[in-house]
């Protein structure tokens, strides 16, 4: 903002001057005060200073010691940058540290706007800076939005820092060790103690989302803040000991003499609920600002198992080609045989670029050389994109390993000193960043390029394209996460060695525009979450494990592809991620000392395995969406059952069970439902082990909604009344001989809606890629398919997709397996 503005402003807001008397607008004595039914807010009459900020719903003052200078702390001409860790930053660094608790108010302003009340405090502080803090409280929200202006009017210029907003002795309630908040490390994880240590950290190093949440289970309250900060500046955003919260910019903003500057606005909630309430309010936020990039539709209908393996080494494919049998594939032509053994229906594969033939020690603790081309003991690109239509013809996706930004030692790059213009350099007396290394510290494999060096960004380019053109359905960009990687590497003209998240932004925007023509709809993944990502990628790695409770991400950013990697199959079932494996049981808790670690009596092995691929079509739409209720249903017997309550437009679904598909207690689990919408009368519990389905009882009295379970792990379908039938199969044959062919029947089934079920049979279309269908006849509430299966076939998994004037279903089928 500049003087002329700041000037204008401040007469346009004096002109609104409104009379104490107003409900929502009052001062007297030495308070001032905004409200509306739901917030209100305190100041004091001579600092400026937030005294109060009560949840009136429940008579809760949140700010039970509000000493702190709340609602921004300003650090003036230092002599150092702020520390980049969490915490309260009770430290001047060495100039002077300023909050309202320190400043003098001269002058404060009501205005009247659309559906809102305004109040502007102006306030003078030692440094001669003046500081404008706007306040806007809609008339019927439980949110205000707060805006930062500073003012230099002194003599000389000045530096400043600004945290904003910040936060200091909340307490929701009377017992401060209660209250939890979310840890919005990568996914973003629920549950830890809001004040009991430092939490958060740098925005993209430590904290993936742009808010911060503490909440109250047992009241059922919370408060979050919103950082409204569309250009994704650098931030620290923490909680800490004392009912701190806090959003610290540490790029320094020099002010000249009579100039302004602001910072992005905030919004804070006052909530009664769960913390979902302000995960939705974060997801309108983005749905408005980031422009998330949309789920495909191909995706959602095609892929419910995403998993990856290795291409064969140079070795293996040599052995097998003199030997000529039938293990490993010999060329890329040959891709399906990758997907024969098992149910994926997009396959990563790594080890096919040049490098493992060029550094056959690339193989396997390093996947990338920095010089990437399609392998030529494979047939080079010719036969890849054979091999990518060959996999097509069945209906699978081909996804293809990128290292997002590794360049390993033996690369050419490393050739004379010109690798060192690609490196990352950590400070400046040039010290590259040999991050990547073995179990031993002084096992160097490779180093990080900077995502911001413009000649990294053209090779990337150049590689995701090649991939694209070939066919490719997704590239997954390994490494790729937590930006935050300051560079100080002269070759690279950075205007600020802090500049992380627009080098990332450029780099993802530059490789998806050049990929989106070639095909809009290809998928980019990465390693981990970071949410202005989303814009360019469709989704990223589930590493680690939430427990309980779903991730934050998942209902702040629900199209925000959740690719499980370590998690059983009933992990993903249960938090409605994409399985990577069948198996029930999670081997590996990746980070377990920031999300959540194995339990002491969790089992070992993988589990039984678990055919959740082929129920996730039916219910992948709601999972999707990631419309979920409030609060999630609970057992009142079992205390090992979890479970979440999701939406859809045509029906609910619960899922839940046993993270390790352990049987539930004996008798069944007892489960009550925090909601159920009246019309839905029937529910059928499925069970994801066996794909069996049984109708079971609701119950609705004075004391909730109840169920029973009986299986481990459930997928339980609440059919709203106007729900399209459900296809099931009544009977799979196989005919072989001259005329092999698998017979299927197909029944549909909608006791919510019976008239649907004869109705509909006519519209039903069975399709199996890569065979051919003909559909025999109709009767009644029946209806007869034949899938010609030659005897060429090649031994594998199929699967055959039942749609229609009916919910999807896909089921799998083998051949000589």
């Amino acid at each position: 903002m500049n003087k002329l503005l700041f000037v204008c402003a401040v007469c346009c807001s004096m002109a609104f001057r409104l009379p104490g008397t107003n409900p929502a607008l009052r001062h007297a004595d030495e308070k001032i005060s905004l409200e509306n039914k739901k917030v209100a807010l305190v100041f004091d009459k001579k600092t400026g200073m937030l005294s109060s900020l009560v949840n009136k719903i429940t008579g809760d003052n949140y700010l039970k010691t509000p000493s702190g200078g709340n609602l921004f702390r300003l650090f003036v001409n230092t002599t150092s940058m702020p520390a980049l860790s969490a915490g309260a930053h009770n430290d001047n660094y060495g100039g002077s540290m300023i909050d309202p608790s320190t400043c003098v108010l001269k002058d404060f302003s009501f205005a009247a706007k659309a559906g809102a009340r305004e109040l502007t405090l102006k306030m003078t502080t030692a440094k001669s800076l003046t500081v404008l803090l706007t306040i806007t409280l809609p008339d019927t929200a439980s949110f205000f939005d707060c805006k930062l202006v500073v003012v230099n009017n002194s003599n000389t210029s000045c530096a400043v820092y600004s945290s904003f907003p910040y936060f200091s002795g909340i307490s929701l309630g009377e017992e401060p060790a209660t209250n939890l908040a979310v840890n919005m490390w990568d996914r973003g994880y629920p549950g830890i103690k809001a004040w009991a240590a430092n939490s958060g950290g740098v925005y993209g190093r430590d904290v993936q989302m742009q808010w911060q949440c503490v909440y109250e289970p047992a009241l059922k309250e919370g408060l979050a803040f919103i950082t409204m900060d569309t250009t994704f500046r650098n931030k620290i955003l923490t909680c800490f000991p004392g009912g701190g919260m806090q959003s610290l910019y540490f790029d320094q903003e020099t002010i000249r003499q009579g100039e302004a500057r602001d910072w992005p606005a905030a919004r804070v909630l006052v909530f009664n609920g769960n913390w979902r309430i302000a995960a939705m309010a974060y997801r309108s936020w983005v749905n408005e600002n980031m422009q998330p990039r949309p789920v495909p539709a191909w995706y959602t209908k095609e892929v419910a198992m995403r998993s990856s393996t290795w291409i064969p080494t140079k070795e293996a494919v040599e052995k097998e080609k003199l030997a000529k049998g039938t293990g490993v594939i010999t060329s890329f032509e040959q891709l399906p045989k990758q997907y024969a053994g098992g149910y994926s229906d997009c396959l990563e594969m790594g080890m096919w670029n040049e490098g493992v033939n060029l550094w056959p020690e690339t193989y396997g603790p390093w996947m990338s050389s920095g010089f990437i081309d399609f392998r030529s003991d494979l047939g080079g690109r010719t036969a890849f994109v054979k091999g990518v239509k060959n996999v097509h013809q069945y209906g699978r996706k081909v996804a293809m390993y990128v290292a997002g930004y590794g360049i390993r030692t033996t690369s050419p790059l490393f050739k004379g000193d010109d690798w060192k213009n690609w490196a990352i350099m950590t400070n400046a007396q040039g010290k590259i960043s040999f991050e990547y290394r073995g179990e031993k510290d002084d096992e160097v494999f490779g180093i990080f390029t900077c995502p911001g060096y413009k000649p990294w960004q053209d090779n990337m380019i150049r590689v995701c394209t090649m991939l694209a053109k070939a066919g490719v359905d997704e590239i997954r960009l390994d490494e790729i996460g937590f930006p935050f990687r300051p560079c100080f590497n002269p070759a690279h003209h950075h205007e600020s060695p802090y500049d992380c998240h627009r080098w990332m932004r450029e780099y993802l925007r530059r490789i998806r525009e050049a990929v989106d023509k070639i095909n809009p709809d290809m998928v980019i993944s990465t390693e981990f979450f970071m949410d202005y990502f989303h814009t360019y990628t469709n989704g990223a790695l589930v590493m680690d494990c939430s427990g309980s409770e779903i991730d934050a991400m998942k209902v702040a950013m629900p199209s925000y592809l959740a690719l499980s990697y370590h998690a059983g199959a009933a992990e993903a079932a249960i938090t409605g991620a994409v399985m990577s494996k069948p198996e029930s049981h999670r081997l590996n808790w990746a980070w377990g000392h920031v999300g959540t670690s194995s339990p002491a009596d969790y089992p070992p092995g993988p589990g039984a395995a678990l055919p959740w691929y082929e129920l996730y079509p039916l219910f992948a739409t709601a999972l999707t969406r990631g419309d979920l209720t409030e609060w999630d249903p609970v057992s009142l017997n079992d205390s090992g059952w979890i479970g979440h309550l999701w939406k859809d437009t045509n029906y609910w679904v619960l899922t839940g069970g046993h993270e390790d598909a352990t049987p539930l207690v004996s008798g069944g689990a007892e489960i009550q439902l925090p909601e159920l919408p009246p019309e839905i009368t029937h529910a059928f519990e499925f069970d994801v082990a066996t794909a069996a389905m049984h109708e079971i009882p609701i119950v609705r009295n004075g004391k909730g909604i109840f169920i029973r379970l009986q299986h481990a792990v459930s997928a339980v379908f609440f059919p709203l009344p106007d729900c399209p039938p459900l296809p099931m199969i009544a009977q799979l044959q196989q005919k072989n001989g001259a005329s092999a062919a698998l017979e299927v029947k197909l029944k549909l089934f909608a006791p919510w809606k019976p008239e649907s079920e004869k109705k509909n049979m006519a519209a039903l279309v069975l399709k199996a890629p890569g065979f051919t269908v003909s559909k025999k006849q109709v009767q009644g509430n029946t209806a007869l398919f034949e899938i010609k299966t030659p005897q060429k076939t090649d031994n594998a998994h199929y699967f055959f997709q039942v749609t229609g004037n009916c919910l999807p279903l896909k089921k799998w089928f083998s051949i000589g397996i």
